[in-house]
């Protein structure tokens, strides 16, 4: 794309609802291969699993799932 990363970093800087700096900045650095080449590949199952388990967090911003069961 011969595009400056810091486009895209600042852009969704304006537009998460739950931004963080350090992992949009973060992330926004490797994928442009500026980290040594480690790309982190998120599975979204795995990190609700592990982090989310009743769903408070994506019930929290989706809250058209509150009568959804675990």
């Amino acid at each position: 794309m011969k595009t400056d990363w810091r486009y895209g970093a600042d852009h969704f800087e304006q537009e998460l609802l739950d931004y963080d700096i350090y992992s949009n900045w973060g992330n926004w650095c490797s994928g442009a291969g500026m980290t040594g080449g480690r790309l982190n590949r998120f599975n979204i199952v795995k990190q609700s699993k592990d982090y989310d388990q009743n769903g408070d967090y994506v019930r929290c911003w989706l809250p058209e799932l509150n009568d959804v069961p675990n």
